[in-house]
């Protein structure tokens, strides 16, 4: 599933809060310390590789270490990368002439893109010593788009580095994936999501809620912490979750109908209702794990009661299986009503 938010190199300020955080050098990276330490290495030693990929969960953070790649590959500091430089302002907003940024249109990444990409790599630096193409969500790449770039990755033109990204790396052509220096970034500690809010300004309380509610997910903590929109997103996907518990067959296909006329929406959605009943399922098994929706502990206690594990534990499978089809692309509105039927009701 795929998401989007703000990304943290706009301003120098921000850039510069994350350089003392945590002590990560000049990168504004939070979290993935062994990724940073391989990256700065092969470019300080000269040893780049032609092709990386970036894998992880959704706003863990990989778009925001290919720029930063970027920016330390493309950095005329000594100190890179330093944030200040042209370069480095370039790129954080997206117009450094050497940069060559592909994103999926609508829902996918067409060939058109990657063949104007080819054209333009072609071509000599403007200003630095390589050309470097970042490609966002390469697992929405049409099967097209994915064999033009393969050839690219087969016979890499000298000078051109490419920065892939991808949140399903299973979706991906096996030899694509062969002829790249996989990065698998994992969910960042939520005590550092904490931290990190709290370098940013966010009030300890607003922060340790954003950070359980993130699960590690550092991009959703900085969107959420900055658009209020990301919380009344998630109050309107909990109001679903308990209207849901009591509703009719009716109102269950009719919840599914409207949502599916939404489709921006469903990604959303479906992750807070599996937060909320994983949390379920935690509290239930008596588990000691701590739960995300912190701030509705009580009412998940009473849900606990409510349901048993089997109950919890098949709602959790059921949204996890749906979020499957829709990345299959099954049927939205089926898949929905599907859903609206396997969840359980009141007891």
């Amino acid at each position: 599933m795929m998401y989007s938010f703000r990304d943290p190199f706009s301003g120098t300020c921000g850039a510069l809060r994350e350089r003392v955080l945590g002590g990560m050098r000049m990168w504004p990276v939070i979290g993935h310390e062994w990724a940073v330490d391989l990256l700065e290495h092969s470019i300080r030693n000269d040893r780049l590789g032609h092709a990386y990929l970036f894998v992880g969960p959704s706003q863990v953070g990989k778009h925001t270490l290919a720029k930063a790649t970027a920016q330390a590959i493309l950095c005329t500091s000594e100190e890179a990368p330093c944030g200040t430089c042209r370069a480095c302002h370039l790129i954080a907003a997206d117009r450094h002439p050497d940069v060559h940024l592909i994103a999926p249109e609508g829902a996918s990444i067409k060939i058109e893109a990657i063949r104007e990409m080819q054209h333009a790599v072609s071509l000599s630096a403007v200003e630095g010593r390589y050309r470097v193409v970042i490609i966002d969500a390469f697992d929405r790449a049409t099967t097209s788009a994915a064999n033009a770039l393969l050839k690219t990755l087969e016979e890499p033109p000298g000078g051109v580095i490419l920065l892939l990204v991808a949140t399903q790396p299973e979706s991906l052509l096996p030899t694509i994936i062969s002829r790249c220096q996989v990065l698998t970034l994992r969910l960042v500690p939520v005590e550092r999501v904490v931290d990190a809010l709290q370098a940013r300004g966010v009030k300890a309380g607003r922060a340790r809620l954003l950070g359980r509610l993130s699960q590690g997910r550092i991009g959703w903590a900085l969107s959420a912490a900055e658009d209020e929109h990301v919380l009344a997103e998630r109050g309107k996907a909990l109001d679903a979750v308990r209207s849901l518990a009591h509703a009719s067959y009716t109102e269950r296909f009719s919840w599914a109908q409207s949502l599916s006329k939404k489709p921006e929406r469903v990604p959303a959605v479906l992750e807070v209702m599996a937060s909320w009943w994983r949390d379920v399922l935690l509290i239930a098994s008596g588990s000691v794990a701590p739960i995300a929706n912190v701030d509705h502990e009580d009412e998940l206690q009473e849900w606990a009661i409510r349901h048993d594990i089997g109950a919890a534990s098949a709602a959790l499978q059921a949204i996890r299986d749906t979020a499957w089809r829709l990345d299959h692309n099954a049927n939205l509105r089926l898949s929905l009503e599907v859903l609206a039927l396997d969840l359980p009701g009141r007891p």
